[in-house]
């Protein structure tokens, strides 16, 4: 098991991300919000095409940067899948100036993620 850790520069392709993990088959994701970083006219919507109302815009004026995604996932072969997904979405990983994603190996777990 591994744990998917993204943090993206463009929260504005959070929903697209988030959607295209799920489709992935990758369940129980995370998202935070990272405030202080764009001024309001350049923030996003305050809801995205799930509809969800952001909490980023109940405290900070609507001023934000950067999205923390986490989630678990059973292989390093769909984490590599997973950034597959990032990098056709949001660019190159080269080409972003402070996005990145970590797979970080699962020393020990308690409980399940995938009944059955």
């Amino acid at each position: 098991m591994y744990v998917l850790l993204l943090m993206l520069d463009n929260p504005g392709l959070l929903d697209r991300v988030i959607q295209a993990w799920l489709d992935l088959g990758i369940r129980g994701i995370y998202a935070v919000e990272g405030a202080g970083c764009r001024e309001p006219e350049e923030a996003p919507p305050s809801r995205g095409p799930t509809g969800f109302l952001s909490f980023i815009h109940l405290y900070t004026g609507g001023r934000y940067c950067h999205a923390l995604l986490l989630a678990a996932v059973e292989s390093l072969a769909l984490a590599e899948r997973a950034a597959a997904e990032v990098t056709r979405i949001a660019g190159p990983w080269h080409e972003r100036r402070t996005a990145m994603m970590f797979a970080l190996p699962v020393a020990a777990s308690w409980g399940t993620m995938w009944p059955g």
